[in-house]
């Protein structure tokens, strides 16, 4: 009796964590002593089906809470958990916690092309970071909207799950958002919402979001919004 009791103490935390995951669950995989990021697709009775990070759904794979762990973060750049089944997701941030990028040519280069370098006055602020997984089949519009008068631009790539500018490897989509103009910009007009769409057509894809200040533009409350339709 007291070696059962014993042995049901010691597999509760297990099963306690087991009961912890869910749909949409942000994970690492132990495969040949190796952990490997995904997401967690579905809950099933023998375990958690696993899409990769990088792979197609064929890739897909059922494991079992032994060989779960939870993600570790990213340094540099926060998680937004959208889920699975899409929605309104809003934060507010000040860009007093992000950090200045002081050489921006990485983003005028042809294999990642966020914006041309006559644009950089719009983002030599500070710039704060964040990142989502998009379902497969499905769509996101993504909106920065300035709370105090402070002109707050946006930009959106690709993520590879570890990467923050200045970006060193090319990306297949990296897309900009700012006031438009010809010349030279007009910083006395007031700062209005910028916006973005990307799409996830036959697998689940990773963004990562740049919220960034224009030239002398180091702190601003914004709040960010992430819409996903299915």
């Amino acid at each position: 009796m007291r070696r059962f009791l014993l042995c049901s103490i010691l597999l509760l935390p297990v099963i306690l964590l087991a009961n912890t995951w869910k749909e949409g669950d942000r994970v690492e995989v132990l495969s040949k002593d190796k952990w490997f990021p995904g997401i967690i697709q579905e809950v099933q009775e023998k375990g958690f089906l696993i899409n990769f990070d990088g792979y197609s759904d064929s890739f897909n794979e059922v494991v079992d809470a032994a060989k779960i762990r939870a993600a570790k973060p990213v340094d540099g750049i926060s998680y937004i958990a959208t889920g699975l089944d899409g929605g309104a997701f809003r934060l507010k941030g000040n860009l007093k916690s992000g950090k200045i990028i002081r050489d921006l040519k990485w983003a005028e280069r042809s294999d990642i092309a966020c914006w041309p370098g006559i644009r950089n006055v719009e983002f030599q602020g500070k710039h704060l970071f964040y990142w989502f997984d998009l379902p497969d089949h499905s769509e996101a519009k993504i909106t920065v909207k300035p709370l105090n008068g402070k002109r707050i631009n946006l930009y959106v790539y690709a993520f590879d799950g570890k990467s923050v500018p200045p970006l060193k490897y090319p990306t297949r989509q990296c897309d900009a958002a700012h006031p438009a103009w010809i010349g030279q910009p007009d910083f006395s007009k007031p700062p209005e919402p910028q916006s973005l769409d990307v799409v996830a057509i036959t697998t689940r894809q990773m963004y990562a979001i740049g919220v960034a200040g224009a030239k002398g533009v180091e702190e601003g409350d914004f709040e960010l919004t992430v819409e996903v339709k299915r």
